[in-house]
């Protein structure tokens, strides 16, 4: 992980997350289809990765995001802060995120 990757989830562990606005987001049943406008990718998150994108959209910290997916999934507290923290710093590297 690069330098700035690791700036951009030092600012997410306190802020605010919140969708980038060039990312465009579609729900289709437990999935959500994400696509960036500038870069035209596309990307598809599964129902856990769904959860926490539903988290993002109402701007919670990434304490918050991971005390709520704690309630709603049956999973070890120690895994789930190293998915959250894996899912987030790759949504923040695809700059589909941003923390404020």
């Amino acid at each position: 992980m690069g330098t700035e990757d690791s700036e951009k989830q030092d600012r997410m562990s306190g802020n605010r997350v919140r969708p980038s606005p060039d990312v465009l987001a579609k729900r289709a049943q437990n999935e959500v289809v994400l696509v960036h406008l500038h870069t035209s990718q596309i990307y598809e998150l599964n129902r856990t990765g769904s959860a926490l994108w539903g988290l993002v959209e109402q701007g919670l910290t990434r304490i918050e995001i991971e005390e709520q997916l704690a309630r709603e999934f049956d999973v070890d507290r120690d895994q789930l802060a190293a998915e959250v923290d894996e899912l987030l710093r790759t949504l923040a590297a695809e700059d589909l995120i941003e923390a404020r």
